[in-house]
């Protein structure tokens, strides 16, 4: 891909199902610099490449169905990302760095069909979250200070894990609309719900 002067004014850029693996991610993308949104679906990608260090205005990453491990490199740079879609990969709880979850703007974090089997160490640092989904990984439990921190989440999917039972702190997601948990070998649980009245129901 050749350096032009539009490249800077470029704004969005799809690349699904080109084919990036051995090295072959194209270098222009650092001259992108106005990029807002990014699709590297099914690009065959093995890491994070390091050219989107240079997109800060990035605020929409999809790395959907590549063969991604581990997220380390760039990602923690991008000040301005909000959401960032990584289904249906191969990333594992230690391969995803705990700085991650302190960027600020990020809103929307899907870590689906991966290979987690604990939830990432630092995710209660992502105090932003709206939109949090865990589904589809091996997870046997849920850290009870998770939910402490991140009581703006309004969607939470942790359907299809390996999970038995729910922290008591789920109850501080005072502002969650959507709780979907479907797959799981849960137990009878309870959770107290303040309703508008300031009565305590049980559900």
């Amino acid at each position: 891909m050749a350096n032009t002067g539009l490249l800077p004014f470029v704004r969005g850029v799809d690349f699904t199902c080109n084919d990036f693996s051995d090295d072959k991610f194209p270098d222009a993308i650092r001259y992108m610099t106005g990029l807002q949104w990014l699709r590297l679906d099914k690009t065959n990608l093995t890491d994070i490449p390091e050219e989107l260090g240079k997109l800060m205005k990035l605020e929409n990453l999809s790395l959907k169905k590549n063969s991604l491990e581990k997220l380390f490199g760039e990602l923690t740079e991008l000040k301005c990302l909000r959401s960032l879609n990584v289904r249906h990969n191969n990333v594992k709880s230690s391969g995803i760095p705990a700085e991650l979850f302190r960027l600020e703007e990020l809103t929307t974090l899907d870590l689906s069909h991966n290979r987690l089997k604990e939830v990432p160490e630092g995710l209660e640092k992502a105090k932003s979250l709206l939109v949090l989904n865990l589904s589809h990984n091996k997870i046997e439990s849920i850290p009870p200070t998770l939910f402490v921190q991140l009581t703006d989440l309004l969607f939470l999917d942790l359907s299809h894990n390996l999970l038995e039972t729910l922290p008591p702190q789920t109850r501080r997601l005072a502002n969650l609309q959507t709780l979907v948990l479907n797959d799981n070998p849960l137990g009878v649980f309870q959770l107290r719900v303040e309703t508008a009245s300031g009565q305590t129901q049980c559900r």
